[in-house]
């Protein structure tokens, strides 16, 4: 009986012909492609770490600013609820560990 083990990955945008011809040099195929869909999580408020009564005005204003340094603001991180799609591309190759297999391509 043919056995196989399985790898699936996913490859960057631009990448899917090199990547695959990669893959097939080293004796995997390509079996499918699934798409991985996931919504973006809504980010949690960390806060400050300190509770802070309401109406400190500008000692307020500057503890959230505090609690908000180094958070990114980037375009390239989607917003929360997004959904987003990630294409997984599903490769298999034979395992050769009978005797008489052992000759076969790798």
């Amino acid at each position: 009986m043919q056995r196989f083990e399985f790898r699936i990955i996913s490859v960057p945008p631009g990448r899917y012909t090199a990547t695959l011809n990669e893959y097939g040099a080293e004796g995997w195929d390509l079996v499918t492609v699934a798409h991985d869909v996931r919504t973006v999580p809504a980010k949690k408020d960390s806060g400050s770490g300190l509770p802070m009564p309401p109406g400190l005005g500008k000692l307020g204003q500057a503890a959230d600013a505090v609690s908000k340094f180094g958070e990114s603001d980037s375009p390239d991180e989607p917003e929360p609820g997004t959904v987003m799609t990630t294409l997984l591309w599903v490769l298999r190759r034979p395992l050769y560990d009978e005797p008489e297999d052992w000759n076969a391509p790798e």
